[in-house]
């Protein structure tokens, strides 16, 4: 971080490495006094460092047409070939960080294995919920970036816990001396998701420091669904075999293959000792079921499984035809969020003075707040009887007669959820030269204070109104609800009207609430370095660097009230999740020239450092790090580094308060119908014998258990006390080539990251698996973490946060960049590809689990830009793309073969995401103090890829994948314009 801190202040600038020394760059570099490169404290030039840094400019982003710090990280080829957290991400599915988060995850290793530096700073993390721990990219604007570095490989000994993956080090604009306005807008074609952002800034230098001050306003609307054919009316998505032809189930009423989203407007049915059947009841609002199926089946034996039902119903998905007419898409759907409603506001000010004798005082303060929103909907459902006897005769209840038990799922747009997070940093230091050993050093001492405040506010339904309906026989009028204390009221959940989620005011008030929880996180530190040169080896100067870190994280999540209460149906209930953790560190780093301008060697450098670490919660360790850089000569370049990491666990995971939900058996236990499955070869023998082995869990399962308990208690919960620090080791061994006079940059790096005790909570269904498919079972400590009953079945899973065996990702990194001088212009041609060879996590040494090359997780990413400059105009092409993935081969797995049987058919589903590109293209124009950018994104409207949605091995929205690399898919072809002018 010294190294940054001493490019904001002019006067300690030192002279640029020689041209001939430098590599590749990943992109153009902007000028600025000296370019520092990220990953050392001792002052180096970028490419004379023996640790690979990707450099990306706020430049080239706009020329991209992208306005947003998430977008810009995301797309990079080192984050793109893995799933990272973005604004739709966190608002489909629960991630760290709470919904509206957007976060960088290096090698897909982790958003908190990935450490965030501002200005070469630690910045404290910001979020919602009790999962905070990472840096949220909301909370700094583009527009205030000049560029960031990306370094590629470990770091914990330099900068600390978390380093683990890499370092992010975001660089704000600094030297202005005068003001810049600007505004940014652009709009997908059919609407939907447009975005628009004002931003200004203004610099003023004086003879002993400086001021900037840039404030910063961002807008993106919401995407629905609806906006997008692609995104809406999730099919089946397969295909005839050996053909392309779509061979889905068809809904006579449209015409069209039948949509498989939410159910609803339908009444399951029970029969005695809670007995399934295939068919359910479905009310004809429409008034044309009968033009399709009949009323009841027309055999009298599968009729008679029914209870008869009031005018309007139907039963339905029993047969074919039946199945074809089923409600899967309600009008609710159109409406659901696919990219959320995001609104930010900024300012940042930072600003140095030189009090005299070469010291200076710096400062930074930076404020923002981030409000999102997501419109979603969901189902809910009581059971009830179909007469007051049941069993033993009585009157009809809700218009069904016959003794049987009912189910009504009414659905609800009684789901939406929206975030407030208000985050502050402050910055102060000082800053200067000291006289050591002959030369000059350079010290420096601040502190920091970051404050993450954020409220979460979620749509609810009460669990205490649902269950005040359930099983009923008599008016509860009069009652008071036992948790929220409200008057009861009688409500018919098989209402056709109820279904369809068309409640009146008092059905709304009785069942559904808004509550709001909050999250608080702060992280306060000081921290002092001083580095400079001890003296002149026979190579080059002898460098080094000392500094220490004094650290406190704190947080207190407070869920909302009804959830405190564990009174939310359907969804967890949660405690507060509060803690600290104190952290102080040591650290020292050598940078020793060995050789110079010897035979085949023009300078070899070696690079040590090392960090002493202790902290409140997890204890002591140590890390190291030794790189080694050659240059052979202008044209080549070696480097190497190998460095230990270290990651205390994050607060969340050692304090989360322990949270109750609820699993259906058959998306958890291995163990069950055991002799049908050995005999049809989709289990193993050792799965077989562990899960009847009388000395396991529950005294062994019988071989034709077909479950007790319809779901099972899942408790998750922090690990302090339990929880041991994760350790790594990360090897990078690369070669850089630049023939001179030619324009031609080429890099190749080679890196190999072990991760070993990582943290996570491994599922109630990983943790059964985990257990029967041990070589220790039955004694393996993971089979504490579950109780069976021998008729019940699973009745509670303890899904706490663990130390895992290991998690390995090792690949490739490929940089390509030519730059010429023509008589029309300057032509500049870049380009970057990562190709990873191994992603796998071992839960223990015998299980493992490897996603590479799965759907969200390609082996190959990529991209291509040329730009081309010519006075005033400069052009823009570029093209990111992200290679093959497939599930098929884990369908295949656990099925048996590439197909699947719909009524009596046999198709074959679609499992792969082919090759997807994007190509961009903008063009600018530069007058007077004004500066013009147009363009389009996504040139050829690209879609996302389309995939089965029936097979469970990826999320979809509509038919189209759902991940983080196709987020430019779901807006569409967008136009874009920039327009700013200095003054």
């Amino acid at each position: 971080m010294l190294a940054a801190l001493l490019t904001a202040a002019p006067a300690l600038a030192q002279t640029p490495a020689p041209s001939d020394a430098q590599g590749p760059q990943d992109e153009q570099a902007t000028q600025v006094e000296e370019i520092i490169v990220t990953g050392s404290r001792i002052p180096t030039n970028e490419f004379t460092s023996a640790s690979p840094v990707q450099v990306l400019t706020s430049e080239r982003a706009q020329a991209r047409g992208l306005s947003d710090t998430a977008q810009m990280l995301q797309s990079s080829t080192v984050a793109a070939g893995s799933p990272q957290v973005n604004s739709t991400i966190s608002s489909a599915f629960v991630t760290d960080g709470g919904p509206g988060a957007s976060t960088i995850s290096l090698r897909g290793l982790g958003a908190n294995r990935t450490l965030v530096l501002l200005n070469g700073r630690r910045a404290g993390p910001a979020g919602t919920r009790g999962g905070v721990s990472a840096f949220d990219l909301n909370v700094i604007p583009q527009s205030a970036i000049n560029r960031v570095d990306v370094l590629k490989d470990g770091a914990s000994s330099i900068y600390g816990s978390d380093a683990v993956a890499g370092v992010v080090n975001l660089i704000t604009n600094r030297g202005r001396d005068g003001g810049e306005m600007g505004v940014f807008a652009t709009a997908p074609l059919d609407g939907g998701g447009e975005q628009y952002n004002i931003s200004g800034a203004f610099g003023k230098k004086f003879d002993r420091g400086y001021i900037n001050v840039s404030g910063d306003y961002y807008r993106q609307e919401m995407l629905r669904a609806g906006d997008r054919d692609f995104l809406i009316c999730k099919n089946q998505y397969v295909f005839e075999p050996g053909t392309r032809n779509r061979a889905d189930r068809i809904d006579p009423r449209t015409g069209k293959p039948t949509c498989n989203d939410t159910l609803w407007g339908q009444v399951y049915v029970y029969g005695p000792g809670f007995t399934g059947r295939a068919g359910r009841f479905q009310y004809d609002y429409d008034g044309d079921l009968g033009k399709y199926i009949p009323t009841r089946p027309a055999n009298p034996a599968t009729s008679a499984q029914y209870p008869g039902a009031p005018t309007g119903f139907y039963l339905v998905n029993y047969d074919a035809a039946s199945r074809a007419v089923v409600n899967a898409s309600h009008p609710f759907a159109r409406e659901e969020s696919v990219v959320p409603e995001v609104e930010r506001y900024t300012a940042f000010v930072d600003g140095a003075y030189e009090v005299g004798g070469g010291v200076e005082v710096y400062g930074e303060f930076l404020l923002n707040r981030r409000e999102s929103r997501t419109d979603s909907y969901r189902q809910f459902w009581n059971y009830t009887y179909t007469s007051t006897g049941m069993g033993y005769g009585g009157d009809p209840v809700n218009g069904f007669t016959g003794d049987y038990y009912l189910s009504p799922t009414p659905v609800t747009d009684h789901f939406d959820q929206s975030q407030r997070v208000d985050y502050i940093r402050g910055v102060a230091g000082v800053r200067g030269d000291l006289k050591l050993f002959d030369n000059t050093w350079k010290w420096d001492v601040f502190a920091q204070h970051s404050r993450s405040d954020g409220d979460y506010t979620s749509d609810v339904i009460l669990d205490d109104a649902v269950s005040s309906t359930s099983f009923k026989t008599a008016s509860c009028v009069g009652d008071k609800l036992p948790v929220s204390g409200r008057q009861c009221i009688d409500m018919n959940f098989a209402d056709p009207r109820v279904l369809r989620g068309d409640l009146t005011a008092e059905e709304r008030a009785f069942l559904f609430d808004t509550e709001t929880g909050n999250t608080l996180y702060e992280q306060t530190y000081v921290e002092g370095s001083i580095g400079g040169n001890l003296y002149e080896l026979p190579a080059g100067p002898l460098g080094l660097a000392l500094g220490f870190h004094i650290r406190r994280d704190e947080i207190n999540d407070t869920p909302g009230e009804v959830t405190l209460a564990d009174n939310s149906w359907g969804l967890s209930g949660a405690g507060v999740t509060e803690g600290s953790e104190d952290t102080r560190e040591a650290y020292v780093e050598l940078a020793v020239p060995l050789v110079k301008d010897f035979p085949f060697v023009q300078n070899l450098d070696l690079s040590l450092s090392g960090r002493y670490t202790d902290t409140k919660t997890s204890g002591d360790a140590s890390t190291y790090k030794v790189g080694l850089n050659w240059a052979v000569n202008d044209a080549v370049r070696f480097r190497a580094t190998h460095g230990t990491s270290f990651r205390a666990p994050a607060l969340f995971e050692l304090y989360l308060a322990d949270q109750t939900s609820f699993a259906g058996q058959r998306n958890i236990d291995p163990c069950l119908n055991l002799d049908n499955r050995l005999a049809d070869g989709t289990i193993t023998q050792k799965l077989y014998d562990n899960c009847r082995n009388p000395a396991g869990p529950g005294g062994g399962v019988a071989g034709d258990f077909t479950g007790g308990n319809s779901s099972a208690e899942v408790v998750t919960g922090g690990g302090l006390g339990v929880l041991t620090p994760e350790t790594s080791k990360a090897t990078v061994v690369g070669v850089i080539i630049t023939p001179p006079e030619t324009g031609i940059s080429l890099a190749v790096d080679y890196f190999d990251i072990n991760i070993n005790n990582q943290v996570t909570n491994l599922g109630a269904a990983g943790i059964l698996t985990a257990c029967y498919l041990s070589d220790n079972f039955p004694t393996d400590p993971i089979c504490n973490q579950f109780d069976r009953d021998r008729t019940l079945g699973i009745t509670q899973v303890r899904d706490s946060f663990i130390n895992i065996a290991e998690q390995t990702n090792r690949g490739l990194d490929f940089t390509v960049r030519y730059v010429a001088d023509t008589p029309w212009g300057e032509l500049t041609l870049d380009s970057q590809t990562t190709w990873t060879l191994e992603n796998f996590t071992a839960v223990f040494a015998e299980s493992t689990v490897d996603p590479l090359g799965e759907v969200g997780y390609p082996e190959l990413v990529g991209n291509i830009n040329a730009s081309f400059s010519r006075g005033p105009w400069t052009a823009f092409w570029g093209f990111d793309w992200i290679g093959n993935q497939s599930s098929l081969s884990e369908y295949i797995e656990g099925n048996g073969s590439a197909f699947t049987t719909i009524d009596g058919r046999r198709v074959e589903v679609k499992a792969e995401a082919e090759f997807t590109g994007f190509h961009s293209a903008s063009l600018s124009y530069q007058f007077d103090d004004w500066k013009l950018i147009g363009g389009v994104a996504n040139l050829f409207d690209e879609k996302p890829p389309a995939a089965s949605t029936i097979i469970g091995e990826y999320s979809t929205t509509g038919n189209s994948i759902l991940a983080s690399q196709y987020t430019e898919a779901y807006y569409g072809r967008r136009a874009f314009v920039r327009v700013s002018k200095s003054f």
